[in-house]
C-alpha cells in the first residue's frame, strides 16, 4: 500500500511539471533536470524525499515504514507551488536581466577603453 502511496506522489508530481512546463517527455527525473534552474528548490527536495521512501520500501519489510502524512503534505505543498509558477513572466525576467547586463558590461567597456585612451594620449 505504501509503494503505492508514493508511486501516486510520484505521478501527481510529473502531471503539475508537465502541465506547468509542457515537458512531455521522459520520466520525472528527466524533467525536472529539464526544468533546471527555473524549478522551486522545494520540488527537488521532495521528489529526492519520494525517491529515497521508494529505495527504503523495496524491501517487504520496510513498507509500512512510509510516513503517508508527509508524503500527501508533499503533494499539497507541490499543488501550491506549481500552481504559483509563471513560465512566462519568469522568461522574460530572464531576459530583462541579460539585457541589464549586457548594457552593464557595455557601459563598463567604454569607460575601460576611455580610461586606456585617455592613458595612451589620444583624448
Amino acid at each position: 500500500m505504501s509503494v503505492n502511496v508514493i508511486e501516486t506522489a510520484e505521478a501527481e508530481i510529473e502531471s503539475l511539471v508537465t502541465d506547468t512546463y509542457r515537458i512531455h517527455r521522459g520520466t520525472l527525473r528527466d524533467k525536472l533536470r529539464r526544468v533546471g534552474r527555473r524549478l522551486p528548490r522545494s520540488v527537488v527536495e521532495d521528489v529526492a524525499y519520494l525517491e529515497d521512501a521508494r529505495r527504503r520500501t523495496a524491501h517487504p519489510r520496510r513498507r509500512g515504514l512510509v510516513d503517508a502524512k508527509r508524503v500527501d503534505t508533499i503533494v499539497s505543498n507541490q499543488r501550491r507551488t506549481l500552481g504559483r509558477v509563471d513560465v512566462a513572466r519568469d522568461k522574460s525576467r530572464e531576459r530583462i536581466n541579460w539585457l541589464g547586463m549586457l548594457v552593464l558590461n557595455l557601459m563598463l567597456f567604454g569607460v575601460v577603453y576611455y580610461a586606456l585612451l585617455k592613458w595612451l594620449g589620444a583624448i
